[in-house]
C-alpha cells in the first residue's frame, strides 16, 4: 500500500513536471534557441541581456535564465523591419530642412539653451559644407554629426573649456579644403532620444560607420586631415570616443566635467580608421 502510494506520488511529480517543461518551452526560449533567433553571437547576445536590452527571468528553482518569446520575438520583428529599410538609409550633408529637425533632436537631447538656432547653422553649412550631416531614415532625421575647422586659438579655447560651443559665430568657421593641412573638432554626435534605445543604438553605429567612411573617403582624396577632436561631457561619451580610438588629452580642459580627446591621423590612425570603414561595412548592422 505504501508502495502503491509512493508510486502515485511519483507519478504525479513526473506529470507535474512535465506540464511545467511544456508551459516554460511554450513561454520562453533558452539562451540559444534566443541567440539564434536574433541571430547574434554568443558575445553580444550576452552583452546585450546585462545591458537590459534582452529581457531575462530565472524560473524558480531553476539556475538558468529563460527569455520570454513575446520579447524576443518582437525584437526580431523590430530588427527584421529596420534591415528592410536599410536601403531607404541616407547618411549626407544636411540640407535646411534637415538642420530643422536636427535642432528638434538636439533640444530634445541637450536643452534648447545648447543648441545654434537656425539661421546661424545655415550660415555655418554655406561657409563650409562638410558642416552638419544627418543620418535619414524613411526621409526622416533620426540622428546628426557636427563638425568644424576652427583657428588654433579657438580650438584651443574650446578644448581648454574657455569657450563653449553656443559661443560659435561664423566668422570662427573655416572651408575644409584640399592639399592644405588642418584639424577638425566634432561638436554633436546625436541620436533622437525619442527611439527605442535598440534603434537608437543601431543607428549611432550605423552613423558613426558612415562617419568614418567619408573621413577615409576625404583622406584620400587629398584633405590633409592630421587630427580630430573633440570634447565629452558624459560616461557615455568618453565610452564612445575611447572605443573609436579616442586618446584623452591630460590636464587639457580646465573646465569642470569637459573632458578633451583628440584622434592623431598619421600613419597608424589612417590604417586604424581604413579598419573601422571595412569593419562597418560587414558589420553594418552593428545591433548584430
Amino acid at each position: 500500500m505504501v508502495l502503491q502510494q509512493f508510486c502515485v506520488a511519483a507519478h504525479e511529480y513526473s506529470w507535474i513536471a512535465v506540464v511545467k517543461e511544456t508551459v516554460l518551452n511554450d513561454l520562453y526560449y533558452t539562451a540559444k534557441e534566443a541567440q539564434e533567433k536574433l541571430g547574434l553571437s554568443k558575445a553580444m547576445f550576452f552583452r546585450k541581456v546585462n545591458q537590459g536590452l534582452i529581457p531575462k527571468m530565472v524560473p524558480p528553482g531553476m539556475k538558468q535564465g529563460l527569455y520570454p518569446k513575446r520579447d524576443i520575438d518582437a525584437l526580431v520583428l523590430s530588427m527584421t523591419a529596420v534591415f528592410e529599410q536599410y536601403n531607404k538609409i541616407v547618411f549626407s550633408r544636411s540640407s535646411p530642412a534637415d538642420q530643422l529637425e536636427e535642432m528638434n533632436i538636439g533640444i530634445r537631447c541637450f536643452g534648447q539653451d545648447f543648441i545654434t538656432p537656425l539661421a546661424e547653422r545655415i550660415a555655418f553649412q554655406s561657409k563650409s559644407e562638410y558642416t552638419f550631416h544627418s543620418l535619414k531614415v524613411n526621409g526622416q532625421v533620426v540622428g546628426y554629426i557636427s563638425m568644424f575647422r576652427f583657428d588654433d586659438a579657438f580650438l584651443d579655447d574650446l578644448l581648454t573649456g574657455r569657450k563653449l560651443e553656443r559661443e560659435i559665430t561664423e566668422k570662427n568657421v573655416y572651408p575644409f579644403e584640399r592639399l592644405k593641412p588642418f584639424s577638425i573638432y566634432i561638436d554633436v554626435i546625436a541620436v533622437d532620444v525619442l527611439l527605442p534605445i535598440h534603434l537608437r543604438q543601431l543607428y549611432a553605429g550605423i552613423m558613426l560607420s558612415r562617419f568614418v567612411d567619408m573621413l577615409s573617403n576625404m583622406i584620400t582624396n587629398d584633405y590633409q586631415i592630421s587630427h580630430v577632436y573633440t570634447v565629452t561631457t558624459t560616461v557615455e561619451g568618453d565610452k564612445l570616443v575611447k572605443k573609436l580610438g579616442f586618446s584623452l588629452m591630460q590636464g587639457k580642459s580646465i573646465a569642470p566635467g569637459r573632458i578633451a580627446y583628440q584622434y592623431v591621423l598619421d600613419e597608424q590612425g589612417f590604417a586604424h580608421l581604413q579598419s573601422m570603414s571595412r569593419r562597418g561595412q560587414s558589420q553594418r548592422s552593428v545591433y548584430v
